[in-house]
């Protein structure tokens, strides 16, 4: 592999036409050593190097990071995305089907030259992105959102098909970027109603400003017209989607949403911006609310088993309260409050405008990799932090709202908001908790009660079984009382036919004859026939210590299926 350095810092502006966009508000001194440069290789995304790292370090880095999101297809990273290299994160910038998002995050230890490593990896060695995109290695992006961040505008203008008394409730439609996952979550129809008429995963969104910052980091800002993204009337019929911002006299005009990120080479910290451009010529952009998300770091109720940021809650300097499915709850300020023990609520838990940073861990520690905390520091309006435990949508967000209006809005024709900036903070220094990997036998390390042995698994058949476990056991003591992740090999001979349940993983609690986590895997999950795809499985491990413990797979008998391998990794917390 012989990539070509693309330019180095100091020209970096004469190869782009930018515009706009200001340095970060602290100025940062950085050894020359850390100045980066671009690499081309023609199998990854443009990497900027800025890590102090050789160039095959931060290549080799970069293609574990993207390669353990398991994405293949249009989806995946590719030539026309950009990656970022420094020395505490390494970060994906996902420019086809997406105005610059970063789907991708990892937390990298500081260590000089090619020492350089992740902080948080299974045990296998896959390196674990922050966000949750391709979180467990699958390959696919979350069905309740549009990537790695949530952003929605509500707009209270009805429609001709809405109910008039939208207008006096929260929001009749909602506004955003078009980009180019769709909505599979049920639970939000409004959302799933706007999917036809997205972009696809080839087209490329340009950057409108690339420019180096004082530190040799990098400023992105990528714009997009501000459109209906969800569409809120009764029937859910998806009129109007992506349709230009509607204005209080019923004309629809073109407004701007300008979204980047600032990068820093030795830094914790990803600032994620954000403003509101009215084109000259429109009359007073004043919106209902503000534009409301944020990161959306892991699957919830269900999430990662590294990634538990629901255990720990930490306001950084004030007391503020949460309402847990209807009990109110004190989280003092600037001491953690251990939330881990209680019921997993069915609705929204969200904590908003708490006017200071806050962190969500999976412990009492600022451990690396496994804590994050979020604060807004832009030029003004940073009172609305907070964030949710999003049942309905699916994750965890860490963020709240920006740019609102009575604030920073309206602004005239011609004007722009702002750049509001959203920061998000990971800790890579104090290294905790144990992470351990057990890989079975399929064959001969587990316990079946159907199918037969073959050279590379074990399989049931339509013809030959009826159904049940296929694989189960293996009756452990030792995974101990924190979290698990079943990762499982499978494969069928059909992925098409229809799409039903062909197996049910399993954790099942034989102590207390208790399946405490399942999920079903469907046809149409499998991406191809004839092929092993890793699927996992989420477990909580909490007062499950020294119990004999089991994974299962549950066989449907409506389709071959063969078991390549099973693994479970546990973490102490």
């Amino acid at each position: 592999m012989n990539p070509r350095h693309v330019v180095a810092v100091g020209s970096l502006l004469a190869m782009c036409a930018c515009s706009g966009g200001e340095a970060s508000e602290r100025t940062r001194q950085t050894p020359s050593s850390l100045v980066g440069t671009w690499i081309d290789d023609p199998a990854l995304p443009l990497v900027y190097n800025a890590s102090g790292a050789s160039d095959a370090r931060a290549l080799a880095l970069t293609k574990a990071a993207l390669t353990g999101l398991g994405f293949s297809g249009p989806e995946a990273p590719n030539h026309d995305d950009r990656v970022f290299v420094g020395k505490r994160y390494l970060a994906w910038i996902d420019q086809t089907g997406f105005y610059g998002k970063m789907n991708g995050l990892w937390v990298l230890d500081g260590a000089g030259g090619d020492s350089l490593d992740f902080v948080v990896k299974d045990p296998d060695g896959r390196p674990v992105n922050v966000f949750i995109p391709g979180e467990d290695g699958e390959g696919h992006f979350a069905g309740g959102y549009k990537g790695a961040e949530h952003v929605e505008f509500p707009n209270r203008v009805p429609e001709a098909n809405d109910d008039p008394a939208c207008a006096q409730n929260d929001w009749c439609n909602q506004y955003g970027l078009n980009e180019a996952p769709r909505f599979t979550n049920t639970r939000i129809p409004w959302w799933s109603a706007c999917n036809a008429g997205a972009p696809s995963f080839s087209t490329k969104f340009e950057p409108v400003v690339l420019q180096t910052l004082p530190d040799g980091g990098l400023k992105l800002v990528y714009e997009g017209p501000l459109v209906k993204e969800a569409d809120g009337d009764s029937v859910k019929d998806g009129d109007a989607c992506h349709a230009d911002y509607l204005f209080p006299d019923k004309v629809r005009r073109r407004v701007y949403l300008r979204v980047g990120y600032e990068l820093h080479p030795d830094s914790n910290d990803v600032d994620r911006t954000m403003q509101i451009v009215n084109p000259a010529g429109n009359p007073s952009f004043a919106g209902d609310m503000s534009l409301i998300g944020g990161f959306v770091m892991t699957a919830w109720p269900t999430p990662n088993y590294l990634k538990r940021i629901n255990r720990f809650w930490r306001p950084e300097v004030r007391e503020t309260t949460i309402n847990w499915a209807g009990e109110g709850i004190r989280l003092p300020g600037g001491a953690w409050t251990d939330l881990h023990a209680r019921p997993v609520p069915t609705s929204d838990v969200v904590v908003g405008w708490i006017d200071q940073p806050f962190t969500l861990g999976v412990t009492n520690e600022y451990a690396a990799g496994r804590t994050a905390t979020v604060s807004h520091v832009g030029p003004s309006d940073n009172q609305d932090v907070g964030g949710c435990l999003c049942a309905v949508h699916g994750a965890i967000e860490m963020g709240g709202g920006l740019i609102h209006a009575g604030i920073s809005l309206p602004i005239a024709g011609g004007q722009s908001t702002i750049e509001a900036r959203r920061r998000l903070t990971l800790p890579n220094a104090l290294r905790r908790g144990d992470v351990r990997g057990r890989t079975y036998d399929v064959v001969n390390g587990l316990a079946h009660g159907i199918g037969r042995a073959d050279p590379d698994g074990w399989y049931a058949t339509t013809a030959n079984d009826g159904r049940g476990h296929m694989i189960y056991g293996p009756y452990a003591t030792d995974w101990g009382g924190g979290a698990a992740q079943a990762v499982v090999q499978l494969k069928v001979d059909n992925n098409s036919a229809d799409d039903g349940v062909v197996v049910t993983l399993e954790f099942n609690d034989f102590t207390t004859n208790t399946v405490f986590a399942s999920r079903p895997i469907r046809r149409r999950e499998f991406r191809a026939p004839h092929t092993f795809q890793r699927f996992t499985l989420q477990g909580n491990l909490d007062g499950r210590a020294g119990h004999k413990l089991e994974m299962r797979v549950y066989w449907h008998d409506i389709s071959y299926v063969k078991v390549g391998s099973v693994a479970v990794h546990t973490s102490d917390f």
